[in-house]
């Protein structure tokens, strides 16, 4: 598991935000380029990139629906690489889905001008946050990865998560996770367990089942 840090948190909220946002066709007054609608939205990238043996399961249903053969070898390849045990930065289950309060990351984008945080007002209560991602976003995303080739995991990875969102609201997000047993017996304030032995389970067997072992 790796060490959390600020820093860290912040590139991979970053990534989730350049990589899962709505283009802005028309100008924004602010100057923002792409907007991610909803903090439940956020959540869901979020968790996907956290466990990664939860991503690999979707990909398992991508495989399994579609018959393309690069979802069932991107989910073995993260089983292979451990990275449900490398990677895994675990989240708590709230009353909507996998959560983790992330005003301090969100803080360090906004104090660089990364990101800005709007909402949709009913009389004085925000009933969703929405996330306006700025051209410097963008731009150091993109800086990222090349002066720190080995931060680029993080842009993959959202690009894969984003693919797999399918351009699915939060809403519909949070209710596919919930079709995880272990994910929706989770009780409120417990930690979302790992299903790394089930899934690892099912890619012998879909690799079985189409003759490869």
């Amino acid at each position: 598991m790796p060490a959390r840090s600020p820093y860290r948190d912040a590139v991979r909220l970053l990534h989730i935000l350049v990589t899962g946002a709505e283009p802005l066709t028309l100008p924004h007054v602010s100057g923002a380029l792409g907007i991610l609608r909803g903090e439940v939205k956020l959540h869901a990238y979020d968790f996907w990139i956290r466990n990664p043996d939860y991503l690999a399961e979707e990909l398992l249903d991508l495989y399994v629906a579609t018959g393309a053969r690069r979802y069932l070898d991107q989910a073995e390849a993260i089983l292979a690489s451990e990275e449900p045990d490398i990677r895994r930065l675990p989240m708590i289950r709230f009353r909507f889905g996998a959560y983790e309060r992330l005003d301090d990351t969100l803080a360090l984008l906004k104090s660089r001008d990364l990101v800005r945080v709007t909402g949709n007002k009913s009389g004085v209560r925000v009933d969703e946050w929405d996330f306006l991602v700025m051209p410097r976003a963008y731009d150091l995303a993109a800086g990222i990865e090349v002066d720190f080739p080995v931060l680029s995991w993080y842009r993959e990875r959202a690009a894969l998560v984003h693919e797999v969102a399918g351009g699915r609201s939060g809403s519909a997000l949070k209710n596919r996770q919930y079709q995880q047993a272990d994910y929706a017996e989770t009780e409120l304030g417990g930690v979302i367990p790992s299903i790394t032995p089930r899934v690892s389970a099912r890619v012998r067997e879909l690799k079985g089942r189409s003759g490869s072992v």
